[in-house]
């Protein structure tokens, strides 16, 4: 994850969910911040910036959805996806070559499918494959059907009836306590769905992962998203900006790099606008 020495920052790292992807279920990104985004993402990379992803999602959903939006096509053809990716909430990091790093284990993940299966039968519910989000998409369970989430390597997540999401929640915790784990357990809106982290809270995996990389490869990173667990603050070269959402602090906003007043789409457009105009390159500034 490295890029060359040319303005503010080396490494711009979006979040997907109420970042890239609107907020609301079913909403429709801004026509005008979806065509000027790959416009903003070009220009980045001509001047060294590489711009990946950093999601709960498992890498390679992330791959697959950041060549859908336009990232790494300056990379040669072939197999490597050509951006880096910080997946699964921080636990698993990935470099632009397809080299895959788990950051974070997750000792328990045995125990925890297990009680998951084990709230399933109590619900009555069958499995099906292993399946992806809609965003990605994916398609969600039928009714009386339930699913593990595909590809991941050191957290959980599920999907079902919300009665069984929650009976998840009530369940997974208790069977693993005895000292041996933290968990956090977080649920989408409609409560359908919910994904398992081997701590708590949820925030410490982005900010785990991105210490460590500070560490191995010192560059200077700004990552771009709608909440709490998109605060990175202590970590040396790390800066955060948000789009607008009311999730963020009015603390995070002081002290975050830049804050839009847009959301979604629109605020990572705006974001990406200030990060070109950041840039010492003449041209950066001549182009915006």
């Amino acid at each position: 994850m490295t890029g060359r020495a040319c303005g503010p920052f080396d490494l711009v790292l979006l979040d997907v969910n109420g970042t890239l992807v609107p907020s609301l279920p079913g909403s429709r990104p801004d026509a005008e911040a979806t065509r000027r985004f790959p416009v903003l993402v070009r220009r980045l990379t001509a001047e060294g910036v590489v711009v990946g992803l950093c999601s709960d999602s498992p890498a390679e959903q992330l791959w697959e959805y950041g060549r859908r939006l336009g990232l790494g096509l300056d990379a040669a053809s072939g197999a490597a996806p050509g951006f880096p990716v910080v997946a699964e909430n921080g636990n698993v990091a990935a470099d632009g070559t397809g080299t895959i790093d788990v950051v974070t284990p997750f000792p328990d993940r045995s125990v925890v499918c297990g009680e998951v299966a084990r709230a399933a039968a109590a619900h009555g519910l069958h499995r099906t494959g292993d399946v992806t989000a809609p965003e990605f998409g994916g398609t969600e369970p039928a009714a009386g059907e339930w699913a593990f989430g595909a590809n991941r390597r050191a957290s959980v997540s599920v999907f079902g009836p919300s009665p069984f999401v929650h009976e998840v929640r009530r369940r997974v915790p208790t069977a693993i306590a005895r000292g041996r784990a933290d968990l956090s357990v977080e649920f989408r809106p409609d409560h359908r769905y919910a994904v398992i982290h081997p701590y708590a809270p949820v925030e410490r995996g982005k900010r785990i992962a991105l210490a460590r990389l500070a560490v191995r490869t010192p560059q200077r990173t700004l990552v771009v998203g709608n909440s709490p667990a998109d605060w990175i603050p202590g970590v040396p070269g790390v800066r955060c900006a948000f789009v607008r959402d009311p999730a963020v602090t009015g603390e995070m906003r002081e002290a975050s790099w830049y804050a839009s007043e847009k959301n979604d789409l629109k605020g990572v457009v705006d974001i990406l606008e200030n990060v070109l105009r950041h840039q010492v390159s003449p041209t950066a500034n001549a182009r915006v």
